[in-house]
């Protein structure tokens, strides 16, 4: 008899350290990153083929790990419990559940998950094979438990819909708003990937130069004429206008003009400028930025005029445009010509009106609500006041101190912003 004692209590000690290889486990294969996991498999790594396999079923992997794990348990618990029943009598019982419930505690579950989270990728990595096994294994059990628990849990979250590809886009979002928090990226970096991840939900006509902002050249004018005007205009690429200004019929190309005419032997009227022009080309402004910066790269243009549904002329994109939109304001070190958000030393920021909302939350890390009508600083206070604000008139919008410092006709050309 007591060689089954012994046996026993030799039995329920193996199975507390089964139970715990099971809920070791368990937790490895929840706490598993997907990514690190694909990326071993693309590099050939096997036990990561199977282990990616396995997180595409983790339902089931669960399931067959608490299977195990429970039943492991138990059977420890009842030979531990014969055992003390044994030597005890009845008070045996009590020290049986005092007794295996502390080490089921500790050495099956805490400490096992414990260990299980300080590297979960390469404990998931190491288990992968038993635990394929272990599934093929319990597969009827688990198949016929998982089925019932389905049949609970389905109905629950029936009407809840599937992760849409916002909600996915969010996750990323706050993961590197995490890993930033938690100093494992740079600030800059954020910003990057959020200029990014910004391409596909932006429209060109949040980002795009206004047609009254554009600077462009009557194309009917004598030769010597444009050429003066071209140099005065610091831009490469010149829209150029026949009729009136909304009418453009070609651009302009300084560089190769001025090359041109570098060695342009003759009268200079009789040059052709067709010969230094490309013919405009015209985008919708529904257009993602996403989409309008492929459309870049397979035409090779830098250049395009937006346009609205009935073809009118709203404005102009450049590559630059929306590059800045990635990497932040792109300007040589002696290019002051266009300074849009001015800190002061009261705190409050002086920002041209046509700045657009994004670039000055992503600057002063503010948080300005855009609407589908007020992209920029000028058409958000247009659209919250619901009129035109005159100069030097001061107003509260959203917990942001407003005051409108320079006014021409219907624009406003600067103002001064404070967070409260």
């Amino acid at each position: 008899m007591e060689d089954f004692t012994t046996i026993y209590l030799v039995a329920a000690t193996i199975l507390v350290f089964v139970a715990s290889i099971f809920s070791c486990s368990e937790t490895a294969i929840t706490a598993a990153s997907r990514a690190k996991i694909h990326r071993l498999a693309t590099e050939g790594c096997k036990r990561a083929k199977k282990l990616e396999k396995l997180l595409l079923q983790r339902e089931k992997v669960v399931s067959a790990m608490l299977l195990g794990n429970n039943a492991a348990s138990i059977l420890s618990s009842a030979l531990a419990t014969s055992v003390l029943i044994k030597f005890f009598g009845e008070v045996g019982l009590i020290y049986a559940t005092i007794g295996m419930t502390t080490m089921i505690l500790i050495f099956s579950d805490i400490a096992p998950k414990t260990f299980a989270l300080k590297s979960p990728d390469k404990i998931a990595l190491f288990m992968a094979p038993l635990i394929d096994f272990l599934l093929r294994v319990f597969f009827l059990i688990t198949h016929g438990v998982q089925k019932i628990v389905d049949s609970v849990v389905n109905p629950i979250f029936a009407k809840v819909p599937k992760k849409s590809k916002e909600l996915e886009l969010e996750e990323i979002r706050d993961t590197i708003d995490l890993k930033m928090k938690e100093g494992a990226i740079f600030k800059h970096d954020k910003d990057l990937i959020d200029g990014v991840l910004d391409l596909s939900d932006t429209e060109i006509s949040e980002i795009m130069v206004h047609r009254k902002d554009i600077e462009s050249i009557n194309i009917d004018q004598p030769i010597a004429k444009i050429v003066k005007q071209a140099t005065g205009i610091s831009y490469t690429r010149i829209p150029l206008w026949r009729g009136h200004k909304e009418n453009i019929v070609a651009i302009l190309n300084v560089r190769k003009l001025l090359k041109a005419l570098h060695f342009f032997k003759g009268d200079v009227e009789k040059f052709q400028l067709t010969s230094v022009t490309s013919e405009a080309w015209f985008v919708p402004a529904s257009n993602t930025l996403r989409s309008q910066l492929f459309s870049f790269r397979k035409k090779k243009k830098r250049f395009a005029l937006v346009v609205d549904e009935y073809g009118s002329l709203l404005g102009l994109v450049t590559l630059e445009d929306i590059l800045e939109e990635i990497v932040g304001e792109i300007k040589e070190q002696d290019d002051q010509s266009e300074i849009n958000i001015v800190r002061t030393k009261s705190g409050a920021c002086k920002i041209v009106g046509k700045t657009l909302i994004r670039d000055i939350n992503k600057k002063l890390e503010w948080e300005i609500v855009e609407s589908d009508h007020a992209y920029n600083l000028a058409a958000f206070i247009i659209n919250n006041l619901g009129r035109i604000p005159e100069e030097k008139e001061n107003f509260v919008i959203d917990g942001y101190y407003f005051e409108i410092l320079k006014r021409r006709n219907h624009d406003l050309i600067l103002v001064k912003v404070k967070k409260i």
